[in-house]
C-alpha cells in the first residue's frame, strides 16, 4: 500500500470512531483509541442500564413510600390501602 492509501484508511477510521463518539456520548463509559504502525485499537464500553420493576406491593396504613431514583422505571400491580401512600418514581439527572 502506498502512504496515501494507509493516510486515507487512517482518516476515515478516526472520522467513523468520532462520529461513534458523538452518537453515544452520553451512553459510553470507557473509550480507548490506539493507532500505530502495526494498527489500529480501539475499545468501547457502555453504561450499564438500570431499570428497576415496582410491582406487587401492598401498602396498608398511612403514609407509607416507596422511592426509586434511576432512569427506566415500572410500575404496576400496587395496591395502596389508608392516607398518604406513595410510590414515587424520579429521573436521576446526567450531570453528577
Amino acid at each position: 500500500m502506498t502512504e496515501n492509501v494507509q493516510i486515507a484508511l487512517i482518516a476515515g477510521i478516526v472520522a467513523v470512531l468520532l462520529l461513534a463518539l458523538w452518537l453515544f456520548k452520553d451512553k459510553l463509559d470507557i473509550f480507548s483509541f490506539n493507532a500505530n504502525k502495526k494498527g489500529v485499537t480501539a475499545k468501547m464500553e457502555r453504561h450499564q442500564s438500570t431499570s428497576i420493576n415496582i410491582s406487587g406491593n401492598n401498602q396498608a396504613g398511612n403514609g407509607n413510600e416507596i422511592a426509586v431514583e434511576t432512569a427506566n422505571v415500572l410500575i404496576e400491580n400496587n395496591l395502596q390501602q389508608g392516607d398518604d401512600n406513595l410510590i414515587r418514581a424520579a429521573a436521576t439527572s446526567k450531570k453528577q
